[in-house]
């Protein structure tokens, strides 16, 4: 017998495997059929803004869907709008905000900030990727009591330590000097810019640039390779010094669990969810956001103490198997769930 049939709602997921849009929300799927969840799905797979004609036709008809015994959103409204408007009233309805749906879309305008209570308003329960998120949208309704901090986590199994020299010589990297590894889409927000400063203040240091994007003018001591496919993502973190993401606004990050997991120190920004992973000095350093100054210092420092890299490495992974392990989210996710069928 299954555990319970989950009406997931999703506008970005992947298409192909590597395909970074809503990888995470896919990861989460998986874990939740392994655990006996029957998940019916209505996603965007498709970039383009076309690609909502058929989402929010098979959002309409999940919405209705009798063999439903929960409902969960991903983004806000563009994927709670049709649940919101035409979903079962007799079944649960979960919202889970992932960033800028929290911090940003509801301050914009008079109507999105309309919108966001009416769906905070309708939601027997609220999500967030991390806890900081929670702050904005207690101004628009948000109940304490009727929230939680949940991420997708990271699958602690496929993003492990390897070996730094065999991952270095299958990607043709000099073996002397230090890299800094940046896994993302190329944006200004992501704090592309900063990095790309701070490499022309470092000549003598290897910069390398996983994502999609449009590639920014750079100096030579970098590299962009494009968007690539998960196992080779996790030979550059495993080849890597230390991850970089001073990012303007992030939830707690993927990119840095994955870095962790992977047993590589980390470099953020003070912004969003990163405090709640990052731990000064002990698993990595944190920086002021648009701060190239600042973001360059603490590369230098990262360079200028080799033997603290390491030791910041172990306790990054520790810090990411104990807390952001995905087979420990999903059963708190799936706890959630479970309590508020039962209601």
């Amino acid at each position: 017998m299954p555990e319970y049939t989950l009406g997931l709602f999703a506008n970005m997921y992947p298409a192909f495997d590597g395909d970074y849009k809503g990888i995470f929300i896919r990861q989460m799927v998986t874990d939740f059929e392994s655990l006996g969840v029957v998940v019916k799905k209505a996603v965007k797979t498709s970039h383009s803004t076309a690609g909502y004609i058929p989402f929010y036709f098979d959002s309409l008809c999940l919405s209705r869907d009798r063999g439903l015994d929960l409902i969960q959103a991903e983004y806000i409204p563009h994927s709670s709008l049709i649940p919101y408007l035409f979903g079962r009233r007799d079944i649960p309805l979960v919202l889970k905000f992932h960033g800028d749906d929290a911090r940003i879309y509801p301050f914009s305008n008079p109507l999105n900030r309309h919108i966001t209570r009416a769906m905070l308003k309708r939601a027997a329960y609220v999500i967030t990727a991390s806890e900081e998120m929670q702050k904005p949208l207690l101004a628009h309704g948000l109940d304490p009591d009727r929230c939680a901090t949940v991420h997708t986590g990271v699958d602690t199994r496929f993003f492990t330590t390897g070996s730094r020299e065999e991952a270095r010589r299958l990607l043709g990297l000099s073996m002397e000097k230090t890299t800094f590894l940046f896994v993302g889409r190329l944006h200004p927000w992501k704090g592309i810019y900063e990095i790309l400063e701070a490499a022309r203040r470092c000549p003598n240091l290897d910069f390398v640039f996983v994502g999609p994007g449009v590639v920014p003018d750079h100096p030579q001591n970098c590299r962009f390779t494009g968007q690539l496919p998960p196992s080779v993502v996790r030979r550059w973190l495993t080849a890597a010094d230390c991850f970089l993401l001073p990012t303007y606004t992030e939830a707690v990050p993927a990119a840095v669990m994955e870095a962790f997991a992977c047993g590589i120190p980390a470099i953020t920004s003070d912004a969003g969810g990163c405090p709640e992973i990052v731990e000064e000095g002990k698993n990595g350093l944190m920086v002021p956001a648009r701060n190239a100054v600042a973001l360059t210092s603490a590369i230098q420092w990262m360079t200028d103490n080799p033997s603290e890299r390491p030791r910041m490495g172990i306790e990054a992974r520790k810090t990411v198997c104990e807390r952001y392990d995905h087979t420990i989210l999903i059963k708190k996710l799936m706890t959630i769930h479970q309590d508020l069928i039962t209601r």
